[in-house]
Formats: C-alpha cells, structure tokens, sequence
C-alpha cells in the first residue's frame, strides 16, 4: 500500500510538472541558425501572349546555400490570443547560375547557355500575425495563425573563371502577401516535445535587375518582373526542457514557392520599353537549425 501511495504521489507530481510546461508562456523567444539551400528560376517568352518561342530566356540558380540566423517570438497577450513574429536571414555562401537562350519552342534550339558564380548575396524573411490558441492541454496544443510576409533575394551572377571579369550582375526579388500558419506540439516524454507548423502564403511577387555587362540596357535597373503566386512551408523541430525556462531544439523545414505568368518589362538604353511575359519564378529548398527558446 505505501509502494502504491508513493507511485500515486510521483505520477500526480509528474502530471504537474508536465501540465505546468505544457501551457504556453506570457512571452516565449527563440534564437537559432543552422543552414538553408535553394533552387530559384525563372522564365520570360519571346511577347506578351507566351510566344515566339515559348521560352526565350531563363536563369536558373542552383545549390544556393549558406548559413542561417532566425529569431521568433511568441506573445500571448490576452486570454487565447496570441502575437507572433519573426525574422530569418540566410548569407549566401555556395551556388550556381546558368542562362541559356532558346530559339525554338520548349527550350529547344538553345542559342546561348553559360554557367556562372552565384555563391554571394542573401535572403531574408519577416512574418507577423495574430493567432487563437485552440488547444493547449498537457499533451497537445494547436495555434491558427494569420498574418503578413515578406521575403526577399539578393542574387548575383558573376565569374571567377577570368572569362567575365566585369560581370557583376544582381537580381533583387521579393514575395509579399497574407499567409495563414498552424502551429502544433505534442509532448512526447516528460521534458520533450514536438512542434510542427504549415504555413500558405498568397503573395505579390516583384523583381527587378540589372544586367551590367549589357550596354543596351538601362542601369541600374535594366528590367522589372512582377507576377502574383503562392508559398507553402513546413517544418517540424524537437524541444527538449533543460530548466523551466530554458529549452534547446533542433529540427529542419521544406519551402516550395511559385508564381503564375506575369510581365517581363525591359528598360532600353535608347529610353524605349519592351515587355513580353514572364513565365514563372519558382523557389523551392530546405532548412536545417538549432538554438534556444526562453520562455517568461
């Protein structure tokens, strides 16, 4: 009977200590970094109606990756509701670029095709929003979110091979809108957890560059793009409680971005304009980290 009432005690002590870390704190911030990578291109038409050819011209960033700093915080600020942000940025250490001209429909008859550097340059990400807190019981907790994002790329293309020595070209893009984020966890032992989340994001996609080696272009913005589209990301990380207030976790993401058609706007030396349809933009790529979460 003693050996029964101490089990007893130790299990509704337990069960406290796991309910008490269960419930999400006033305000709980995470630090991190870790390592992202990306595939990144986009396509333009010969005109306006997705013609002559269909593919005319398209780059395409490979392997473009570097090392990741994030920042998250989590705010409960009244009852169920809660606030969210963060912030993330990835400088750019390792990738590729090739261009490569087409002459024929579906990327045939190419007419030119290089390969360049592209391991400098980076990007970044803000997210901010405003959730309701579903559930939040001692094994499971469930936060919808909606808010608004912004994601930017800083992408080069130059080379080190000596055959381009002033090559120096950029292409700066962003994808802002609305987005919709679920946030869960689910204890899986006393001090550890699992978190997931899936974020949808609507976004405006712009971007313009400058071509510097090409003299019948304007500087320094020698073209704009801008076309509409979506994002989808998802990741999942393990939280292990070193102290009350202290956590280490480590996880990793999945990110797939896309645009429909849109417009390829070409600025002129001679101060003419020229557009034709932008086909795509796509970006997609992966994300491993590790850092601290402090909770208050």
């Amino acid at each position: 009977m003693k050996k029964l009432i101490g089990f007893c005690f130790i299990l509704i002590m337990s069960a406290q200590w796991l309910y008490a870390q269960s419930i999400e704190k006033k305000l709980q911030v995470s630090l991190a970094t870790g390592y992202q990578q990306e595939n990144f291109h986009w396509s333009i038409a010969g005109n306006s109606n997705g013609q002559n050819p269909n593919v005319y011209s398209e780059l395409k960033w490979q392997h473009v990756g570097g090392q990741t700093i994030n920042a998250t915080a989590q705010w409960n600020v009244w009852k169920r509701f809660s606030l969210y942000a963060d912030y993330s940025k990835q400088f750019i250490l390792s990738g590729t670029v090739t261009d490569t001209d087409y002459g024929a429909d579906n990327r045939s008859n190419a007419t030119y095709h290089e390969t360049f550097n592209a391991d400098k340059g980076n990007t970044q990400s803000w997210n901010a929003g405003a959730g309701f807190i579903l559930f939040n019981d001692a094994l499971f907790s469930l936060i919808p979110y909606a808010g608004y994002g912004i994601s930017k790329q800083s992408l080069h293309l130059f080379d080190r091979s000596g055959n381009f020595p002033e090559l120096n070209s950029t292409y700066q893009a962003s994808w802002k809108g609305p987005f919709i984020k679920v946030t869960s966890s689910i204890w899986i032992i006393q001090q550890l957890k699992f978190v997931a989340d899936v974020t949808y994001n609507q976004v405006s996609y712009n971007a313009n560059a400058n071509w510097n080696l090409i003299q019948t272009f304007q500087h320094p913005v020698s073209y704009r793009h801008h076309a509409n589209g979506y994002g989808i990301n998802a990741g999942g990380q393990f939280v292990y409680a070193v102290y009350h207030y202290l956590s280490v976790h480590a996880g990793g993401g999945y990110f797939s971005w896309k645009t429909g058609s849109g417009t390829d706007e070409l600025y002129l030396k001679s101060g003419e304009t020229d557009k034709t349809q932008l086909n795509e933009a796509v970006r997609n790529g992966f994300n491993l980290q590790g850092g601290l979460s402090l909770a208050f």
